[in-house]
């Protein structure tokens, strides 16, 4: 009886652990999991709560669903095996072990599939952008700040050939120009990580409507540079830019959209 109460505990525990990340509820996996609660992976030895969600809740952004495909416990832990999909229609599998007290997931440790440290890496940097991405889209200067380093080089669109204005400036200046909030989307994200440093490219759009009712829409070039501290990726370098027309007028080329069927 006592087996078994614990395999419905640890089961009910599990899927709604599983259950906020699909529904992007952190509060109700907060509520899961103890105080000093720790994590472990291949790349994590204990980290803290705290330091947990900092490294892996961002991937709820990511994940659409998991379909548990094999749950066993005994009267220590419990074992379950998943897949997972995300919204861009790939999948994994990871196997992770839960060890619960007093009703609450006290650990967890995840031994990924076939993914290598790098891909880790890679996924971190992913849940960074996105992130950092949703900072601009809602307009907010701290949120998109935190994720640099303290002396960032910027190449940005608007001059001059390199920002010497401080980056919370510069943020809250660019925000004030839109009228609401902005679309902005990463498009092709390419992601390459090797130990301590890391870089990305992608195509962004970027629409919404200026304070002076001027409609923006625009398609440009982006590079980041990332560099790593301790246990976090920051952003150590933003480089964007549009071409420019080759037939001697040297206006910027502004109406270059991504091409529908790789859109």
């Amino acid at each position: 009886m006592v087996r078994g109460f614990k395999m419905d505990l640890y089961r009910v525990l599990i899927c709604a652990y599983l259950a906020a990340y699909e529904k992007k509820d952190r509060a109700a996996l907060e509520n899961l999991l103890t105080d000093d609660f720790t994590f472990s992976s291949p790349v994590d030895d204990r980290i803290d709560r705290e330091r947990y969600f900092e490294r892996c809740w961002p991937f709820s952004q990511r994940v659409e669903t998991f379909r548990i495909e094999k749950l066993l416990a005994d009267d220590e832990e419990a074992f379950v095996r998943y897949e997972a999909l995300t919204k861009d229609g790939s999948a994994f599998r990871n196997l992770e072990t839960f060890t619960v007290r007093e009703g609450k997931i006290q650990h967890v440790e995840v031994y990924f599939g076939s993914d290598t440290a790098d891909s880790v890496r890679e996924s971190e940097i992913t849940a960074l952008v996105d992130s950092w991405a949703e900072g601009i889209r809602t307009k907010d200067v701290e949120a998109v700040a935190n994720f640099f380093t303290d002396d960032p080089v910027g190449f940005y669109l608007a001059p001059p050939l390199q920002a010497d204005e401080p980056l919370r400036e510069n943020l809250t200046e660019w925000f004030a120009t839109f009228d609401g909030p902005i679309g902005y989307e990463v498009k092709e994200l390419a992601i390459s990580a090797s130990g301590e440093v890391a870089w990305c490219h992608a195509l962004n759009h970027l629409t919404g409507t200026r304070t002076d009712g001027e409609r923006t829409d625009l398609w440009f070039r982006l590079t980041l540079g990332f560099k790593r501290s301790g246990d976090h990726w920051k952003i150590a370098h933003a480089h964007e830019s549009v071409p420019f027309l080759m037939d001697g007028s040297g206006k910027a080329s502004l109406d270059l959209e991504l091409a529908k069927n790789d859109d």
